[in-house]
């Protein structure tokens, strides 16, 4: 398709308008060639990486969860029981959902964003810890009856370690139904953010980065109080509980981040200003950029940017920029235009900022 360059109109009013030379001298900028350092690829920090700040999110949100459980945990000479083990699931699922919803809003500074996508990964993470925990508890029930009826010969009997009558194949039940059990839990703790903002495919992404997170998170939950309490650790429910709700949460985030980086077909580096190096993954048709906090890709601090001053769209398997009508136009490699489909490596300017698009070879 042929750019579309418009010419600048200067109507009288403009005359008097003391903002005018201002304009032209942004646009003017913005028309300039762009230069080898600004058409260099980005180099992206781990910082930006969804795979590493999304498990920091399940990490915090998985300890925090921890930190206000414990305390709730009555402790006797010989169990762990009460209220604080029935809340331990719910509690951890909603913390996590949460923090891993509102991660995304953060990175890209966008405050409100973060609070609906928080929010929402709270409320469901909680929904289904809740129905998590019931399910989860039968089918943990289900898979340690039929272990104790194929590996166990006797129970522990007074003044014996209550883990000796721990079979290998009585503990692998053991381990194989606490990680089936997580895997239904994990489900629900990435899927706030799509939900929040109405995208199917991060809906998606955050469904099966939630299972494979709580599935192999789980299945590490029993060996580390296994080893901990073999080596004579005291208070080693407590110190279980933490390295295992801890390795959850970081791996429901990891495999959010790496499913995203997986399925992601088009996205946008940010290569100038605060969010130098960000990713914006392309989930929405069209997907909106603009200096309003409801935007897709929200651009802060520029004034020459408009509330939603420009369009990404996809035609096909080809994806198109287009100008909103906006005063200072929108350029692709330093020509202005109305719509352009774009190329990878194409370098658009919005305002002050550049952003870089990319798309995923296509066999």
């Amino acid at each position: 398709m042929m750019n579309e360059e418009e010419p600048i109109v200067i109507q009288k009013r403009d005359l008097r308008d003391p903002h005018i030379e201002e304009m032209l001298q942004m646009e003017q900028a913005a028309r300039r060639p762009l230069s080898p350092t600004e058409r260099a690829p980005v180099e992206t920090s781990v910082l930006l990486n969804p795979i590493f700040y999304t498990a920091m999110a399940g990490l915090v949100g998985a300890i925090l969860s921890w930190a206000i459980i414990e305390p709730l945990i009555s402790k006797t000479a010989k169990d762990e029981s009460g209220m604080g083990l029935i809340l331990l699931i719910p509690v951890a699922a909603s913390m996590i959902g949460g923090f891993v919803g509102l991660i995304e809003g953060v990175m890209s500074r966008n405050l409100p964003k973060a609070l609906r996508c928080g929010g929402i990964g709270f409320g469901l993470g909680l929904a289904w810890g809740i129905a998590g925990m019931f399910l989860g508890g039968i089918v943990i029930q289900m898979i340690w009856s039929v272990g104790a009826d194929l590996f166990i010969k006797r129970g522990p009997t007074p003044g014996d370690d209550p883990l000796s009558f721990l079979t290998p194949g009585m503990t692998f039940m053991i381990i194989s139904g606490r990680a089936i059990a997580w895997t239904i839990v994990g489900a629900g703790m990435g899927i706030g953010q799509g939900t929040a903002l109405g995208s199917k495919k991060l809906i998606l992404n955050g469904l099966v980065g939630g299972l494979l997170g709580g599935f192999l998170g789980g299945l590490v939950f029993d060996p580390i109080g296994l080893v901990l309490h073999k080596a004579g650790v005291t208070s080693s429910g407590a110190v279980s509980r933490l390295i295992g709700l801890s390795i959850i949460g970081a791996m429901v985030g990891v495999f959010i981040g790496l499913v995203e980086n997986l399925t992601k077909d088009a996205w946008l580096i940010m290569k100038s200003g605060a969010l130098r190096g960000k990713q914006f993954v392309i989930y929405h048709n069209p997907t909106v950029i603009g200096s309003s906090p409801k935007c897709d890709i929200y651009i802060f601090k520029d004034p020459a940017v408009e509330p939603k001053h420009a369009e990404i769209r996809q035609i096909g398997g080809k994806f198109e920029v287009v100008d909103n009508k906006s005063p200072q136009g929108v350029f692709v490699n330093s020509q202005r235009v109305s719509k352009k489909i774009l190329e990878k490596g194409d370098v658009i300017v919005i305002g002050e900022s550049l952003l870089e698009f990319q798309q995923k070879e296509r066999a």
